[in-house]
């Protein structure tokens, strides 16, 4: 899922490479990249156990260094989405109030840190509230602008981040904004302006920038059939930084689109031993139900409820992860409950989707049906989406809307999960047996 690499590792975006200008406007600033006191990258590969003890290096020697902190509070959320081990997050917590014991008054290093641990906790609205206190202080600072437009995106207000992106744009155009440009294009619909925003970007990216934006640009590639050219440009990601793991996952998902399915085994198994996801673990174990590896498969779906029960331990919000996993693989009633509980707290597109399908899993179609349209309305090409739509539809016996929008979702992504594939063909097989209704529209 592309937000997986923008969004979970949001806060600490941000040592990036210099700006490529996204927005076409006259009166666009150039000014240089500020980076974050910890020089921290997100999804970059880099050497955070070494950027950690550099930075605890200099607090040894001293100690009142409160940018330091902020830092050190920074590469620890990093660490956490990295490694997996949520004991990180309370590491990052005691370094950012130490950097607020030490200045306690306009200390935007530290406000942007409280909004990086907000934001990888998944509490987006304090994750908005500390970045704007973090800009009052300092506007140009672009840890803070990039969680302002990460956090507006997953609470769904979709005109104040594309707003967000264009204060961000003028006032420090980089490679991080340039990513959630392309993303706020392709939520859109608008893969190709999406991918040529990449592409740019690319060009003038450091290794580990090339890495990041190239492993973006290979997702939508996929999605527009061009598997040959993803498969070169993970190539090239994986060149500028080896093990690079973002570019595994796209791999992983390039090779189910290839039909190299037994290499996709391997290569997941490579991804959760170091990430261990929810959305990651279940992508895997339905890989392995589809073959035929039952017992597996089942394996693997204890470890995403051990790995939510323990994020959800660490304060890190999993309603969302745990809906999806539940309405296909566990509690109709659970689901339910935690996509509710989502909702309550954002409305973005992917949370209603989730909502949508659990309203479904609970037999309440109907308001399914209008959460999932909800889900849709931007016209994001994300598989599921239109699968979980037509399959709503196919329930309310919305037979020429169901067909129209499970053929859609079929042909959004060759890298789609196949067991999730299989259902959505058995549904419109199903459908293909009887008469349209052409009485009910697909509005």
């Amino acid at each position: 899922m592309r937000r997986s690499l923008i969004v979970i590792g949001i806060g600490v975006a941000l040592a990036v490479s210099g700006g490529i200008g996204v927005a076409s406007t006259t009166d666009q600033t150039t000014a240089p990249t500020v980076s974050s006191p910890a020089q921290v990258v997100p999804d970059s590969g880099q050497d955070l156990t070494a950027t950690i003890t550099a930075l605890q290096s200099t607090l040894r020697r001293v100690p009142e260094d409160h940018v330091s902190w902020a830092g050190l509070s920074l590469a620890y959320v990093e660490q956490a989405r990295v490694t997996g081990l949520a004991s990180y997050y309370d590491k990052a917590d005691e370094a950012a109030a130490r950097s607020f014991e030490i200045e306690p008054d306009e200390n935007f290093h530290a406000l942007t840190a409280d909004a990086a641990i907000a934001a990888a906790r998944h509490d987006f609205g304090q994750a908005l509230d500390s970045a704007e206190q973090a800009l009052a202080v300092n506007p140009r600072d672009l840890g803070a602008l990039a969680v302002r437009i990460d956090a507006l995106n997953e609470l769904g207000r979709y005109d104040a981040q594309l707003r967000a992106l264009r204060t961000a744009d003028r006032l420090q155009p980089s490679t991080a904004i340039a990513a959630r440009y392309s993303y706020a294009y392709e939520l859109r619909g608008d893969l190709e302006r999406a991918g040529d925003i990449l592409r740019r970007a690319a060009a003038s990216a450091t290794r580990a920038d090339q890495a990041y934006v190239l492993t973006l640009r290979a997702d939508i590639l996929r999605k527009q059939g061009r598997l040959p050219a993803a498969g070169r440009d993970l190539d090239t990601a994986l060149r500028a930084v080896p093990g690079h793991l973002p570019a595994l996952v796209s791999t992983a998902r390039l090779q189910v689109a290839r039909g190299e399915l037994d290499a996709a085994v391997e290569t997941w198994r490579d991804v959760v031993s170091q990430q261990p996801l929810p959305e990651y673990l279940t992508e895997l174990g339905e890989l392995l139900e589809h073959l035929g590896r039952d017992q597996e498969a089942a394996t693997q779906f204890d470890v995403v409820r051990t790995t939510i029960e323990l994020l959800d331990a660490s304060g890190v919000g999993t309603d969302l992860e745990t809906a999806l996993f539940e309405a296909d693989h566990g509690s109709a009633d659970r689901a339910l409950t935690q996509a509710r509980a989502e909702w309550d707290r954002r409305t973005s597109v992917h949370v209603a989707d989730a909502y949508a399908w659990a309203l479904h899993g609970a037999g309440r179609d109907e308001d399914a049906l209008r959460i999932s349209r909800a889900a849709t309305r931007l016209d994001t090409p994300e598989a599921r989406f239109w699968i979980h739509r037509g399959t709503i539809e196919a329930a309310l016996g919305m037979t020429d809307a169901a067909r129209t929008h499970l053929r859609r979702g079929l042909d959004t992504d060759p890298g789609l999960s196949p067991w999730q594939r299989d259902r959505a063909r058995a549904t419109l097989a199903r459908l293909s047996d009887g008469p349209g209704d052409s009485t009910k529209g697909t509005r």
